[in-house]
């Protein structure tokens, strides 16, 4: 079953997804950073403040509450290395429906333990084997609604919402730093942003372990990159989904790559400054904003979960 294409979400899609979506998650602040003399004015939008720790219970969220009930019958499924199989979790256990999550081997168990205790069954496949689903759009001998957190329209929008409320909560917003895991929340924040506020900059921002889409910009295509091992989950992939990249290269005006280190350094900044707890993913967009590689001006950056292994976190404070 090849993945399609996807659009980015109408204002309207995305506003009816704010309302589908407010019984369940947080609507999350907008704080300054707790740095003085930064080359830009930096704030945070903290998604690692959700229900789950992670701003996924939005986009797989509005793609399951906005779903025909039919096609909910035979349960949801998606793949996940962790924080996206969280969001189908907790949402179908909502919504009282079976859930499975297809992870690699490589998933940090903690995440994977946090999928089990919400009711959804995950089942390990080997790195190839679990990106190919993700790359399909689907896995042929499941019968439930597969939930793309990436390509999904109405996951799309669920992230959107994100825009929204960061343009609602900082009118004059010059620029929106996001990390890359698949594209789904930077395009989401990005096509909301655009509708409200088009002269904001969209800078996603990676890790140099990997980093897809600023090789697909020097390339002008999705190329294969290699991934080095990290700390970080949730963000880096071995390349943009093809289906994914005209909205990418539409929507995201440039990228940032910031050192492994610099990101630990983010992580650990957040929590002594701000007491805030933020997974690798989430401090990238901090890392790079910090070393002034994403401009001047007011500049948000998205924290998009906390979802970080105790232990990680432990040697990261003690370094």
């Amino acid at each position: 079953m090849p993945a399609v294409a996807p659009s980015a979400p109408t204002l309207d899609e995305v506003r009816a997804a704010a309302i589908l979506l407010a019984p369940f998650i947080v609507r999350t602040p907008l704080l300054r950073l707790n740095v003085p003399d930064t080359p830009n004015e930096i704030f945070l939008k903290l998604e690692n403040l959700q229900p789950i720790g992670v701003f996924k219970v939005r986009s797989m969220g509005n793609a399951m509450l906005s779903a025909d009930e039919g096609a909910l019958r035979n349960g949801v499924y998606t793949a996940s290395s962790g924080n996206a199989g969280l969001g189908l979790a907790w949402m179908a256990q909502h919504l009282d429906i079976p859930a499975t999550v297809y992870a690699p081997g490589s998933a940090p168990v903690a995440k994977l333990d946090a999928v089990r205790d919400f009711g959804a069954s995950v089942q390990l496949l080997d790195d190839d084997e679990w990106w190919q689903i993700i790359e399909n759009g689907g896995h042929p001998s499941d019968p439930g609604m597969y939930v793309d957190a990436v390509r999904s329209p109405a996951a799309l929008a669920g992230n959107a919402t994100i825009g929204l409320e960061i343009v609602e909560d900082l009118q004059d917003v010059d620029t929106v730093v996001v990390p890359f895991g698949g594209g789904g929340v930077a395009c989401g924040i990005s096509s909301a942003i655009r509708a409200v506020k088009a002269d904001t900059r969209i800078i996603v921002a990676e890790s140099d372990a990997a980093t897809p889409v600023t090789a697909a910009f020097e390339k002008g295509r999705p190329v294969s990159v290699a991934m080095q091992p990290s700390f970080i989950s949730g963000a880096g992939a071995p390349s943009v989904l093809t289906e994914m990249w005209p909205l990418v290269s539409k929507l995201v005006d440039s990228t940032v790559v910031t050192p492994v280190s610099e990101v630990a350094d983010a992580v650990r900044l957040l929590f002594e400054k701000n007491r805030i707890v933020a997974e690798g993913a989430g401090a990238i967009p901090v890392a790079g904003a910090l070393a002034n590689r994403a401009g001047f001006g007011k500049t948000v950056c998205v924290v998009t979960g906390g979802n970080i292994d105790p232990n990680v976190m432990a040697k990261i404070l003690q370094q």
